[in-house]
């Protein structure tokens, strides 16, 4: 349902000059920790979830050792139930869906999450298992800054999106993934990204940003119900 920028990888290839690949893993590395109460909110353009939004937020920590984890939470606006795509879409044909893990930080501390919970509709929150099949997945461009240290240096420049004009640093994938655009002062950093071509590309600008997120899961999730699960979103997929 919702798509993945490319995952991570172990090799690290620069093609811009030592100093200046050393500045982008800086800047990448500071964006990686959010505060509490952070978020950021993106419109995508493209794909399947055209016109939907999705709000990035970090609504609390967990202590487990010596590490301090987030709580990263995606809430997503107008996703499709069938084969429509976003604006074309009814209201009776869109869902929102609400994904929460505790993970390590953003982008490649996604990685790995020590739990996930689902809210799909209005079906009640689950605790989803870690080692079985995921339902849903990331938000598109929620994994943009995985391969932010990788990429190659274009240059600051001034982007004008709905929220306002920023400076911000234009990166382009080693691999033409795409470009991104960074100001690493935002909640999240992304200011905007870019799939050059594909009926599949998906991108997402900034529409606002703050501070004092909370979760938008208030109950207390199930333990996962794989047969109760499918009949609730069957049951979500009826016309109304």
């Amino acid at each position: 349902m919702l798509r993945r920028i490319a995952a991570a990888s172990a090799c690290v290839l620069f093609t811009v000059p030592a100093l200046r690949a050393q500045n982008l893993t800086d800047i990448c590395q500071r964006v990686m920790r959010p505060p509490v109460g952070a978020w950021s909110r993106f419109r995508v353009e493209g794909g399947r979830e055209n016109g939907a939004t999705v709000r990035m937020a970090v609504v609390g920590t967990e202590e487990h050792g010596d590490t301090t984890y987030l709580w990263l939470e995606m809430e997503m606006h107008g996703v499709p139930m069938d084969g429509s795509r976003g604006e074309a879409a009814g209201a009776g044909d869109t869902v929102t869906v609400i994904s929460k893990s505790l993970v390590r930080g953003f982008g490649p501390g996604m990685a790995g999450p020590r739990e996930v919970v689902i809210k799909w509709g209005t079906m009640p929150a689950m605790a989803m298992p870690m080692n079985g099949p995921r339902v849903g997945g990331p938000a598109p461009g929620s994994e943009a800054l995985r391969n932010c240290e990788r990429g190659r240096i274009v240059g600051w420049e001034s982007v004008t999106v709905p929220v306002g004009t920023f400076r911000a640093l234009h990166v382009q994938d080693e691999n033409g993934g795409g470009d991104l655009w960074i100001q690493p002062d935002l909640p999240f950093a992304l200011i905007k990204t870019e799939k050059e071509s594909g009926a599949n590309a998906q991108n997402l600008v900034l529409v606002a940003h703050g501070t004092g997120a909370r979760t938008a899961i208030t109950e207390t999730p199930q333990p996962f119900n794989p047969q109760a699960f499918m009949q609730m979103m069957m049951q979500q997929r009826q016309p109304h």
